[in-house]
């Protein structure tokens, strides 16, 4: 839930959409199924994501806004 939060801060404050972003998807990505995109993707789009497609976008994800902050 801090990765969405801080995600959002770097989005909305301080205008840094190339780090704020992948941290919010990031977020989602790991989120517990309530409020996660997993379970959106299987009711939505038939599309079950395994816990392992997850862990290595989210990942994927974190490498990106930690190589792209300033």
């Amino acid at each position: 839930m801090y990765l969405g939060i801080q995600g959002l801060y770097l989005i909305i404050v301080d205008r840094n959409f190339i780090s704020g972003i992948p941290l919010f998807i990031a977020a989602l990505l790991i989120a517990p199924p309530p409020i996660g995109i997993a379970r959106m993707m299987k009711e939505q789009f038939n599309i079950p994501l395994s816990i392992n497609v997850r862990v290595i976008t989210a990942t994927m994800m974190l490498l990106i806004a930690w190589l792209s902050l300033p």
